[in-house]
């Protein structure tokens, strides 16, 4: 097949994904209410705009994505249009296809025990630091009881020396204290707790629903789709928050963050089961194989398990 035929049937196809993507946003979907704003959307037409970064590499992703949040915004207008939260979902369809290219072809079975190896470790940490940091009497309002100038680290553990040594100088001290704190212990631990729940996952989706439709690539798939989409609404909320979404401010970022980065994460498991049912739709065409292998980034199917 010719190069450019070749360009021009991956192009027709990513359309017709875009295509069907952009009807069910407009006939399917919708917003739950945030804190007073729009700030979570419910939809299925992600499980279609994410097949290009899938297929096809991560440009086609980044088009594909990014044309979804732009046209889909004009056939049905919610809100203030912001051009900036379009390339971050085109940034989106990037890396997914850029994490789908590098972890698809890796052993599946040692990928699951990277990922509960990681978990462990992860917890582990969050559950010491926890310790070590009630032990030394280190907490948000530590600053509120302690004079700066009478306070001594030598007898600390290290992560409270860190912290101490981190946030004694700051402007607000205490704020950033209790930044830090939430980091080295609720962070870990949901990190871990978000590994655990892919492992979970994994094993309902590759076990109990799919039986190997995608090749043993579940793990694989999950982590693409549920990276990218968790670095998404990251960055989608800072920008809401920095723009249309002012009264945001007044809260933490973890309190909007959090419901917005779980509905993420269930979204994307569900959408994971859509998404691989349609890979092996592709696998087993016998006309797309030259279409899809002869890509920048190799489609091959990955028998280990």
């Amino acid at each position: 097949m010719e190069k450019s035929s070749l360009y021009v049937r991956r192009i027709t196809i990513s359309a017709v994904f875009l295509s069907i993507s952009l009807v069910l946003k407009t006939a399917f979907s919708f917003y739950i209410p945030m804190f007073g704003q729009n700030g979570i959307s419910v939809g299925i037409s992600g499980i279609f705009s994410t097949m290009p970064s899938l297929l096809f590499g991560p440009v086609y992703g980044a088009l594909v994505s990014g044309l979804s949040d732009l046209l889909g915004y004009l056939l049905k207008p919610v809100g203030t249009y912001i051009p900036l939260m379009t390339l971050v979902v085109a940034a989106g369809g990037f890396i997914r296809g850029a994490l789908w290219a590098g972890l698809r072809n890796k052993g599946s079975k040692k990928m699951r025990i990277a990922v509960a190896a990681f978990s462990a470790l992860l917890l582990l940490a969050g559950i010491c630091n926890i310790a070590f940091l009630s032990a030394d009497g280190i907490d948000a309002g530590f600053y509120d009881h302690v004079q700066n100038e009478n306070i001594n680290t030598d007898n600390m553990h290290l992560v409270s020396k860190m912290l101490i040594e981190r946030t004694i100088d700051a402007k607000d001290p205490s704020g950033n204290l209790a930044t830090y704190i939430t980091w080295v212990t609720t962070a870990l631990i949901g990190s871990a707790a978000l590994g655990i729940f892919l492992l979970a996952a994994d094993f309902f989706l590759s076990k109990k629903l799919l039986h190997d439709t995608c090749g043993g690539q579940i793990p694989q798939l999950l982590i693409a789709m549920i990276g990218s989409g968790l670095i998404v609404t990251t960055l989608n909320t800072l920008v809401l928050r920095e723009t249309i979404f002012t009264a945001w401010k007044v809260l933490p970022f973890a309190v909007i963050w959090i419901p917005r980065a779980i509905e993420e994460i269930l979204g994307n498991t569900v959408k994971a089961y859509f998404v691989s049912m349609l890979l092996g739709i592709f696998k087993k065409q016998h006309g797309l194989k030259e279409l899809i292998g002869g890509s920048s980034m190799r489609f091959k199917r990955n028998t280990k398990v």
